[in-house]
């Protein structure tokens, strides 16, 4: 059964579906981990399930987001392109106030705490930014993982400023500018993302990572790390 928020998603895609070449749309919120939009095409018609975190957006961020997953929908153009409208209303703390506590309930994987056995990640943070190599993050929400994956040793959410650090780090047999690093090449993601989705790592990225003092003895220590389980690759994802 629809609820009153689907029924103006539904409409709020309907309004412009003709433009796009649909006469017939179906619409509902979806809970998604991430933000994400999925659909059924046949013909002029099509059914779409959407992010719930959209659900607080007000009937113009719906058109506007409808636009953007209209285009997508109908082959005009596969890449994700949103309105500066809607950026600002994504990037906006009551957005990431409405919606980080049901991310971070999604997540299955986080600890929800930055205090370690070994390490605590905001005494890292903080103590990065005492020494100028990132700017204030106070409204990030940093946590240990559950899993001690040596592979993927870092992730980031540029959408919810959620940043989780591998608990396989978390050890007194680590030394401590090994989480110390990761931790920072994950808060960078939030201060260079030039988008309010996506965490690149491109050439302006790479530069202030390695103003990281000691980057290249970080990176040794995880290429080792990892080589221990069933890859010699480690990653940091967003």
């Amino acid at each position: 059964m629809k609820t009153s928020n689907d029924k103006r998603l539904e409409k709020a895609l309907e309004s412009i579906g003709k433009d796009y070449g649909f006469e017939g749309i179906q619409a509902r919120f979806y809970p998604f981990k991430e933000l994400k939009s999925t659909w059924l095409r046949s013909g002029y018609r099509a059914e779409f399930r959407v992010s719930d975190y959209l659900e607080t957006a007000d009937d113009g961020i719906l058109v506007d987001f409808g636009h953007s997953l209209l285009t997508r929908a109908s082959r005009r153009n596969r890449r994700e392109r949103y309105s500066e409208k809607l950026r600002s209303w994504l990037r906006s703390p009551p957005f990431i106030e409405a919606n980080r506590p049901t991310y971070l309930d999604r997540s299955r994987n986080l600890s929800l705490s930055a205090e370690g056995g070994a390490y605590d990640l905001n005494e890292i943070r903080l103590a990065l930014k005492d020494r100028g190599l990132i700017n204030d993050s106070s409204d990030a929400f940093i946590s240990w993982t559950v899993k001690d994956n040596r592979h993927r040793v870092g992730y980031c959410s540029v959408l919810m400023k959620v940043i989780a650090v591998s608990s396989v780090l978390d050890s007194e047999s680590v030394p401590p500018f090994v989480p110390e690093y990761v931790l920072y090449h994950e808060l960078l993601h939030l201060e260079t993302s030039e988008d309010c989705l996506t965490a690149g790592h491109g050439a302006a990225f790479r530069a202030r990572e390695r103003l990281y003092p000691g980057w290249r003895e970080a990176e040794e220590w995880l290429k080792r790390l990892s080589s221990k389980g069933q890859s010699a690759t480690r990653r940091f994802e967003r």
